[in-house]
């Protein structure tokens, strides 16, 4: 039997309730997300903006050939002829997706521990976890994945007690849909065949409800031959950070916040008594074994696969937004031990340490593209001839022939297709330093001995302005560099006489 708190207000003796949860979700959601709804895009989402700007034929060239999500890009293709393709629009449907992942996990961890209150914790420690906070307003494929995820997970439990047709048939849509969604999500498939392997002498499904669902797989996978090729021709596009460290694998499972309220936690039931073993907490204290099992899997097959890949290869995959499926589990274990502090309020005082410790400790990257572009425009002042030299700092800027075919070369150029700059864009190598097309593209430039700007994306470690700041002092040249967040502009003039 699922154990139900008896309403009481926002605040309750026996612990977290529905609407406290609520009103701390909405806070992190007012104060952590909302107010950066309308700031530039980040690089990775003038990418979206680039594939869906320019008509549906357009958006799946571009996703068959760029950017392997065509669920994703299709929706997004139709919320923008809806909405429009303003930073907020862009970013709505991630917010949406977060919000309702809150109430999914909310009900994955009722429906597995036969208590609300742990799932109630759950969806705080989701909306506070630095993953969550990051991509909750990014116009990316992730908060999608992360939603779709979570609703097969509660399909697959629903068909294993219920076993209804309906459910097997929605859960297999899902499962075929995710990887469309973005492909690292089939990670955590292994935990949920071993949760319905565990379960399977109690399970009320029927034989041929497996038919229909090994079809719908079957034609989803289908469906995924292209983007699998294509990604399997662009590996190297994964290969722009250093390997992990054993610490950052560390890092993965302490998460600040989280232990910040526990840690609170404790200490009010230190100071003012409790048990976190016994009492009032016993019906949560064992979690039921194939649940175990399943949760288990489902964050370490991820997890270590992917740290496992970026050590052992090129293919530089242990990154925060690509562990984001593993991390429902992580938070439903989080919630877990959340739960068994020994009283409500101890419970309460946990959670809004949380909210705030995810408030002061997280900060949004800035990558301020929209800034950037009103500046170059400024200076070009309508000289289509001045050149801009634009470093996105996307890895497939390395490649020669990407440099060389406009068509390609667009897709590197996206923060300018995105935010235009006045002037001549040229397209950068990522990494000036030994690369066959430098003096091709640049000895012309510093030779001329007219103004001209370099725009540079700093996350990827290029440092392009750099470069050109040592050259073009050599060369004559002033510099005027200016920062806008992520972002580097550096406006050269010939210095007088």
């Amino acid at each position: 039997m699922t154990k139900t708190i008896a309403p009481a207000g926002l605040f309750s003796m026996q612990g977290v309730q529905p609407p406290f949860a609520i009103f701390v979700v909405g806070v992190v959601v007012a104060i952590g997300w909302a107010p950066y709804l309308g700031n530039s895009l980040l690089l990775d989402e003038t990418l979206t903006a680039w594939v869906v700007q320019d008509g549906l034929a357009e958006a799946l060239d571009r996703t068959l050939h760029f950017q392997p999500q065509p669920a994703y890009n299709l929706f997004m293709w139709f919320w923008t002829q809806l909405a429009g393709a303003s930073e907020t629009a862009l970013r709505i449907p991630s917010v949406v997706a977060a919000i309702a992942s809150c109430v999914a996990i909310a009900k994955l961890g009722t429906r597995l521990t036969r208590d609300r209150e742990t799932g109630l914790l759950a969806a705080v420690v989701l909306a506070t976890s630095w993953n969550v906070y990051r991509e909750s307003i990014d116009a990316r494929s992730y908060m999608l994945g992360l939603l779709v995820l979570l609703c097969l997970a509660l399909c697959l439990i629903r068909w294993i007690e219920e076993g209804r047709l309906r459910d097997a048939l929605f859960g297999g849509v899902l499962a075929a849909l995710l990887p469309h969604l973005h492909f690292f999500f089939v990670l955590c498939y292994p935990g949920f065949i071993v949760y319905a392997w565990l379960r399977r002498s109690d399970a009320r499904w029927e034989r041929n409800q497996f038919a229909w669902v090994g079809a719908i797989l079957a034609f989803g996978a289908l469906l995924y031959i292209p983007i699998g090729l294509m990604l399997a021709a662009q590996g190297g596009s994964y290969s722009f950070v250093a390997p992990p460290s054993w610490r950052s694998l560390f890092e993965v499972f302490v998460w600040a916040a989280p232990v910040a309220g526990l840690l609170a936690g404790i200490a009010v039931v230190a100071v003012f008594g409790g048990d976190s073993a016994r009492a009032e907490n016993a019906d949560v204290a064992a979690l039921p074994r194939e649940s175990s099992a399943m949760l288990g899997a489902w964050m370490l097959v991820p997890l270590l696969l992917l740290f496992g890949v970026s050590i052992a290869s090129d293919m530089s995959v242990f990154l925060g937004r690509y562990l984001i499926p593993a991390i429902p589990a992580v938070c439903l274990f989080y919630a877990i031990a959340l739960r068994r502090i020994g009283n409500g309020p101890a419970r309460v005082v946990a959670i809004v340490v949380i909210a705030f410790a995810s408030l002061a400790i997280h900060e949004r990257p800035r990558d301020d593209f929209r800034g950037a572009a009103e500046a170059v425009s400024e200076f070009v002042a309508g000289d289509a001839s001045m050149p801009v030299l634009l470093a996105s700092g996307l890895i497939e800027g390395e490649d020669v022939k990407w440099l060389r075919d406009p068509m390609l070369a667009d897709y590197l150029n996206t923060p300018a297709k995105v935010y235009p700059m006045d002037g001549w864009l040229v397209t950068l190598p990522r990494r000036l330093k030994d690369h066959p097309m430098t003096s091709e593209i640049v000895g012309p430039i510093l030779a001329g001995g007219d103004p001209f700007v370099v725009v540079e994306w700093f996350g990827n470690g290029a440092r392009a302005t750099r470069w050109f700041l040592a050259r073009a002092e050599r060369a004559g040249y002033g510099a005027d560099p200016r920062s806008f967040g992520g972002v580097r502009v550096v406006f050269f003039t010939p210095k007088a006489g």
